[in-house]
């Protein structure tokens, strides 16, 4: 009896050392919690971030930016609305279906424009388009004013004093229109008085040189008025404020351009060559891996940036530039140029291009069209400013399919000498694809360039100004 005792006194041990032993080979000795690798705040505004996601289906197009706070109830609040914006997009798309097809495609578009108060107060401004295959578009604003520090959605009785400086506010804005000759004879008193009855109602922002109030088409005056947004300049209103408005405007300083005068050394003809592409960056969550790899790996890219995600992340374009990558220009605001008039157009290319030039310092960048969409007016404006458009040869889907391997297979499978090689900097996936795609390419006997680098190869037809598919 005792020697049964003993032996299971003696397995009970046993097992004890074991799970001991284990537990030792799995944990550190002194217990120390596994330290969480943090990555650096790229964001120019502190609090926010923003993603752009981009869709193309056969029926439609969408380009929608998420403000992302760190308060969850914030972001509940601003996905609903983006939610409810898509939800009557899709029902009013599908009631239009049978007019829509890949040359006359549906499209959304939820753009982002944030304006700093002070170091902790923004106004964020939402524009929502829509076409659904109607007559016309929809535009509509919907602005969310946000404490970072005390993670608050502001009203306006947050930043106006009493209910006599919101009627001094109220006169300074019908005062505004009635004095504006060009708006005046299409606004409608009755429909004003209604708009500004309700102050919980009003749609404003506030920067460091304007309080702007905003009101949606028809919400005030005629349709042929548009959308309207009233600017008072910010010395005639301060008194009126509760907070005094100084913002912190962060100034970036310029990197110098890749390019040396201009010029682009030509490529030898004999080579076997690749241009590697990345669009609708930078993010901070995938264009720091891709930097990563492509260093390991000495090669080259073009980074088509959005110029509303470089407005968030100037340092990042930075670094993209002074990594001796070329930065190009993907338009403001991802809107499909081919649905805009020439003054649209220009203002999403040219405005971008603004912003882009003061992070990087890189100019005369060369324009990729969202969704490759564009119309003769698109290749007017585009000659105008001497900045061929470009489009790709090599669709690598990691958009659709968002799985790394599929988007290693789909280069492999599609690549030839002097390919224009669509990628996306916004995808995770993506960037765990390109370590085994770059090996892959370089095994095959590639060298990767930038697009003006590929352009200087003589198949390359210098008198048309859309480049993609190879001549």
């Amino acid at each position: 009896m005792s020697k049964k005792i003993t032996w299971l006194v003696t397995g009970i041990l046993t097992a004890i050392l074991i799970c001991a032993t284990i537990i030792g080979m799995t944990q550190p000795k002194d217990a120390e919690p596994i330290e969480k690798v943090q990555r650096k705040d790229w964001s120019k505004y502190p609090g926010l971030e923003l993603e752009t996601k981009t869709k193309e289906t056969d029926l439609y197009t969408s380009s929608i930016s998420y403000l992302i706070t760190e308060d969850k109830q914030i972001n509940k609040t601003i996905k609903d609305w983006i939610s409810s914006e898509k939800e009557q997009f899709m029902n009013q798309m599908y009631e239009n279906k049978s007019i829509l097809n890949t040359d006359h495609r549906a499209n959304i578009t939820i753009t982002v424009d944030t304006h700093q108060m002070e170091k902790h107060l923004y106004s964020v401004e939402f524009t929502s388009y829509q076409f659904a295959g109607g007559a016309n578009g929809r535009e509509k604003k919907k602005i969310f004013n946000i404490d970072t520090s005390s993670q608050k959605l502001l009203t306006i009785h947050d930043i106006v004093d009493g209910e006599e400086n919101l009627d001094l506010l109220r006169r300074k804005i019908k005062d505004q229109l009635k004095n504006d000759k060009n708006l005046s004879p299409y606004v409608f008193e009755e429909y004003l008085e209604k708009a500004l009855e309700d102050p919980n109602d009003w749609k404003w922002s506030i920067d460091t040189n304007y309080f702007r109030m905003y009101f949606d088409e028809y919400e005030i005056a005629a349709g042929a008025a548009g959308g309207i947004e009233v600017k008072i300049p910010m010395k005639e209103v301060q008194s009126q404020l509760s907070v005094n408005i100084q913002g912190e405007p962060t100034e970036h300083q310029s990197s110098n351009s890749t390019k040396e005068n201009g010029e682009i050394k030509p490529l030898d003809p004999n080579g076997k060559y690749v241009a590697l592409t990345f669009d609708d960056g930078p993010s901070p969550k995938v264009t720091p891996d891709i930097l990563k790899t492509l260093k390991e790996h000495y090669a080259k890219a073009t980074f088509f940036m959005l110029g509303s995600q470089v407005d968030f992340y100037p340092d990042l374009a930075k670094k993209v530039s002074e990594d001796g990558h070329e930065i190009a220009n993907h338009t403001l605001h991802h809107r499909d140029l081919s649905q805009l008039g020439q003054e649209q157009i220009e203002h999403q290319i040219k405005e971008s291009e603004k912003i882009i030039t003061k992070a990087t310092g890189q100019e005369n960048l060369l324009i990729r069209p969202p969704y490759g969409a564009y119309n003769d007016k698109v290749e007017s404006v585009a000659q105008a400013a001497n900045e061929p458009l470009i489009l790709w040869s090599v669709d690598s889907l990691d958009w659709q399919s968002l799985n790394e391997q599929d988007v290693i297979t789909t280069v492999e499978h599609e690549v030839v000498p002097n390919s224009i090689v669509l990628l996306h900097d916004i995808h995770p996936s993506t960037g765990k694809a390109l370590p085994e795609l770059l090996s892959a390419l370089e095994d095959q006997g590639y060298e990767f360039v930038t697009v003006s680098q590929l352009l200087t190869l003589k198949q390359f037809d210098e008198s048309n100004p859309v480049f993609g598919a190879v001549k």
